[in-house]
């Protein structure tokens, strides 16, 4: 009868202790989230795109096109996979840019190239604009840079 008992009991623990809620995680644009704030959801509101809180690169810091990217690529914060949007993903970026918050009135830089030696940006002060640069590869540039994530 102990046996029964004991066995009975440790039969229940064990699905107590298994038992698994599947609840289902959402999100709202605008909210903070893995190191960032969302500014893209898909139709779940499950997974999106967050662009981080502060510039990975600023204009102080003369970084080139690669640069920048590589500094993108490297910040973890809230996780890895981190990278230097392309053009649509900066475009929306500027839409939501008072949300967002920390922009320079600078160009940033985009992951979309332009060609040969060329890539996107977008200038964040007012009238803001896309435009594409032959700066991609000079070590004087002035370009900024903020990551986004997708999740």
């Amino acid at each position: 009868m102990k046996k029964t008992i004991l066995l009975f009991l440790s039969a229940l623990f064990a699905l107590v202790a298994c038992k698994k809620e599947n609840k289902t995680v959402t999100y709202e644009l605008g909210q903070n989230c893995l190191g960032g704030i969302v500014i893209q959801l898909d139709a779940t509101k499950q997974h999106g795109l967050v662009a981080a809180l502060t510039d990975q690169v600023t204009f102080a810091q003369h970084l080139n096109w690669s640069q920048s990217k590589a500094a993108c690529e490297a910040y973890t914060e809230g996780g890895a996979g981190w990278r230097l949007p392309v053009q649509a993903e900066l475009e929306l970026m500027y839409t939501q840019k008072a949300t967002i918050g920390g922009f320079q009135s600078r160009d940033y830089w985009t992951s979309t190239l332009g060609g040969n030696n060329n890539a996107w940006s977008k200038y964040f002060g007012t009238p803001g604009g896309i435009t594409t640069s032959n700066w991609k590869q000079l070590s004087n540039c002035t370009l900024c840079s903020r990551a986004v994530k997708e999740f």
